[in-house]
């Protein structure tokens, strides 16, 4: 290596300027010529090696500039080289080592032939190379200045470039699209027939011109195979499959405390539960969670066997809000011993870009409480990538465990049913959930954050004071469901339901009839609402004129008896049709809870309104009675004996161990 040396023309680069020493006078200064525009500049040695300490003075631009005729040396380490380039290496360093033992080679037949005969008795070589190639390789180390340089670059011999036509090119290309777009896993051979179809066709266009001779399909290989990998994705996925998977992951987001930056997002359970009247298989629940991007704990969650939609991510929220109590003890056996101490609102939400997350009820309320929604990109889940992972982690070491899971992939399942497999409910569920959230997952180291998260969020905790709304009351008027309705005399109408009272009069009486307001109402209790005047500050509470009716009653139930009402042709105001109407509901749900169609069975859960804030549903519907004749009584038998629901109990106690990676027993 020749290296950097404060030597007479001398050449390299300063701050990407080529320099060349011009003299070195004995005083202790260089002169400098700037190889630009000749001008000329002393200065100090102690300078230029101060410069060169810092990075800004090299050689290699400049030598590599001097010597762009020569083979390119191996800059690799030497342990990737096979033995036999080894071995050529060792042996011509070993002629070359026993020519410089005898001074300054003079290159000359007379002078160096009796020295590589020597050298070849020594090394046991019986073709020694001759003087003109010593030569080569003397030349070759000498002038490049690197010992690597006398390593034989094999890997570069033969031709390179490719010896077909710009037009069989082009054929080739509009083969591969055309065989990847009706597939992705197509094969060579289907690339070369369409290549030889295309070829055949250009032959026949060509009349008296040179015809095109179709490659062959070790030719096509070999072309493919110089396809860099990027661009057969892009054939084979799309562009945007190829930048997410070729995209070089950096650093996230930063955060430096709890509630900084909170991400919210959907799942369905790769997990059936069961209903715990009839035993039957309810379906897979769709679980929305928000999760703290600085400490990775869970603020809340929501499940419900319905479809992702605002009134989840409601839930979800008020659930991550509020402080938290314990899922009732419906397994006794299974104790949580961490308390769940995640409450409180935050700066930013991070969300996607579902319908349910671009609703004004969500920009509404999260406007009420001093969030900020921040949407990510469309088709970008690596914006929200701490939500996304937690999701997965959920699935794969937590729900893949437990009695009933679907797993991700159908494939895996084999033989293994899950519906025969199913013997949870969802309030089972969800005291078994929380135990893995607070006692599992928060105690066991997080590689993300170098802790675990239960020990980050009491770091923060200590120095950040969770903050809750004024009272309880005041975070209940500002969650839910927004609307805008006109005020009449008569109250104000939402789904069907007549809202009215006093608490209306000084609205109507300062603004007049037909004035619009803002409603905000729980989609699980339509019993009574929240309603803003145009000026008011403070909303007022206003319960349904037929408060009995309305209390408990969930959205899609009501949507429900709204239909049959039509279908009958009967008033809203008639009380006997409402009756019997939610008489019917009650009757479609029995039915539906004991169809043999799991799609039929997952939509009586959501009619019921089984979530995780009510697992056992909404009671109205399933106790009401007809106005005529009494309820029969259609409610299925249970196919197994008090004692075997004990032991399918007991099954569930047992069977389930809270493991991860360790295999050890919660």
């Amino acid at each position: 290596m020749v290296g950097f040396s404060l030597q007479k023309n001398k050449v390299f680069d300063w701050n990407g300027t080529g320099y060349r020493i011009d003299r070195v006078p004995p005083n202790g200064d260089v002169l400098l010529e700037r190889m630009c525009d000749g001008h000329f500049s002393v200065v100090s040695r102690e300078q230029l090696l101060t410069e060169y300490g810092d990075g800004k003075i090299s050689t290699k631009s400049s030598e590599t500039s001097s010597a762009t005729s020569l083979v390119p040396t191996f800059s690799r380490p030497l342990n990737e080289l096979s033995e036999c380039v080894r071995n050529a290496v060792k042996r011509r360093k070993q002629y070359l080592d026993s020519i410089f033992a005898h001074g300054v080679p003079v290159f000359t037949p007379e002078y160096l032939q009796p020295l590589i005969e020597t050298a070849a008795t020594v090394i046991g070589d019986t073709n020694p190379p001759s003087v003109t190639t010593l030569y080569r390789w003397y030349r070759r180390s000498q002038l490049m200045g690197d010992p690597c340089a006398i390593i034989p670059r094999t890997d570069l011999r033969g031709p390179k470039q490719i010896r077909q036509g710009d037009r069989v090119l082009q054929l080739l290309t509009e083969a591969l699209e055309e065989a990847f777009k009706a597939s992705p896993q197509a094969t060579c051979r289907n690339v070369y027939m369409r290549l030889v179809g295309k070829i055949e066709i250009e032959n026949q266009r060509t009349i008296g011109g040179e015809q095109i001779k179709p490659p062959s399909l070790r030719t096509l290989y070999r072309l493919v195979g110089r396809i860099e990998a990027y661009e057969l994705v892009v054939l084979k996925e799309g562009k945007a499959s190829a930048d997410r998977r070729f995209k070089i992951n950096k650093s996230g987001v930063k955060t430096t405390r709890i509630f900084e930056r909170v991400e919210v997002d959907h799942t369905p359970l790769d997990l059936f539960l069961i209903d715990e009247r009839t035993w039957l298989p309810l379906g897979r629940p769709t679980l929305t969670v928000f999760i703290d991007h600085y400490s990775r704990m869970l603020l809340g969650y929501y499940l419900s066997f319905d479809s992702p939609s605002t009134a989840a991510v409601m839930g979800a929220l008020r659930h991550a809000i509020l402080p938290k109590t314990p899922a009732a003890a419906v397994l006794p056996t299974i104790k949580t011993v961490n308390l769940w101490s995640c409450y409180g609102l935050w700066e930013v939400m991070v969300v996607d870009n579902g319908l349910e997350f671009h609703s004004n009820d969500l920009e509404s309320v999260a406007y009420d409480l001093g969030i900020r929604i921040q949407y990510c990109p469309k088709h970008a889940p690596r914006f929200k990538g701490v939500v996304e992972r937690y999701l997965k982690t959920i699935n794969y070491f937590f729900a893949h465990q437990l009695p009933g899971t679907s797993y991700a992939k159908f494939y895996l399942r084999g033989d293994y049913d899950p519906l025969k497999a199913a013997l949870m409910t969802l309030g089972e569920f969800k005291q078994i959930f929380e135990k893995w959230v607070l006692d599992v997952y928060a105690q066991e180291l997080h590689r993300g954050i170098g802790t675990t998260p239960w020990a980050r969020w009491q770091e923060s905790v200590a120095h950040y004071e969770p903050i809750l709304p004024d009272d309880l009351r005041t975070l209940q008027r500002r969650i839910g469901l927004v609307k805008e309705r006109s005020l009449r005399r008569d109250g104000i109408v939402l789904h069907g339901i007549r809202y009215s009272g006093d608490e209306l009069s000084p609205i109507l009486r300062g603004f007049g009839e037909g004035v619009k307001v803002r409603l905000v109402y729980d989609p699980e209790d339509l019993g009574e609402i929240q309603v803003w005047g145009p000026n008011d500050v403070e909303p007022v509470t206003v319960k349904a004129l037929d408060y009995d009716f309305a209390r408990g009653l969930t959205v899609k139930q009501n949507a429900f008896i709204r239909e049959r009402l039509r279908e009958q042709g009967a008033a809203v105001v008639d009380k006997a049709a409402l009756e019997r109407a939610r008489y019917d509901l009650s009757l479609a749900i029995e039915e539906l809870m004991n169809s043999r169609k799991l799609k039929a069975r997952r939509r009586s859960g959501a009619l019921r309104g089984i979530t995780s804030n009510k697992p056992n549903g909404s009671e109205t519907q399933t106790e009401t009675t007809s106005p005529k004749t009494s309820k029969p009584d259609k409610s299925p038998k249970s196919p197994m004996s008090q004692q075997e629901q004990d032991d399918k109990s007991l099954e569930i106690i047992t069977s389930f161990q809270l493991k991860r990676d360790n295999g050890e027993q919660e």
